[in-house]
């Protein structure tokens, strides 16, 4: 019965529509291009547009020799970047009534108004700090294509598939 009364704050996260329980802030902070998952597992977490190490050391994508492997080094970029985006939330979440008060938001939360805090305190309870990922079907799609192209039909391997990747496709368009 409790449920029916909720609705989707943002484009999301589900919320109780009172003045009591709603998300005060989005955390632009904690939005990442996942795509970028699948393109560190070819990297070993190092990020070529940004020229440093973002993801974790994984292992060489050249020597891999199974889509086991592919998949293993993927949920490994994945937690790397997923504990990226929660530590920035959770720090956000810290230091965001203080940099970024939200008086507006605050006059009309119940919370607030009882406790005299800003909204975003850390302590008033209030509802999830969520993070946003977005592009996750070219990950599938890109593993997808590597399992099938590399593994399954053999038609390319992971060498070949590296090296169209360093000369950023040029010369290996077919």
């Amino acid at each position: 019965k409790e449920a029916r009364t909720w609705v989707h704050q943002a484009c999301m996260s589900p919320a109780p529509a009172t003045k009591n329980g709603f998300q005060p802030m989005r955390m632009a902070s904690a939005t990442a291009n996942c795509a970028k998952i699948v393109e560190y597992v070819f990297t070993q977490g190092y990020d070529r547009q940004f020229n440093t190490q973002i993801g974790a050391r994984t292992a060489d994508p050249r020597k891999m020799t199974s889509f086991e492997e592919v998949k293993e080094a993927w949920v490994a970029q994945m937690k790397a970047i997923f504990g990226l985006l929660v530590r920035a939330v959770n720090h956000g979440r810290i230091i965001g009534h203080r940099i970024t008060p939200r008086p507006y938001l605050s006059a009309i939360s119940r919370r607030s108004i009882e406790t005299g805090k800003d909204v975003c305190d850390p302590s008033i309870e209030r509802g999830n700090a969520w993070i946003t990922g977005f592009t996750w079907v070219e990950n599938a799609d890109s593993l997808a294509a590597v399992k099938k192209l590399v593994f399954d039909e053999k038609l390319y391997t992971m060498e070949d598939l590296c090296n169209a990747l360093d000369a950023n496709w040029e010369g290996y368009e077919q």
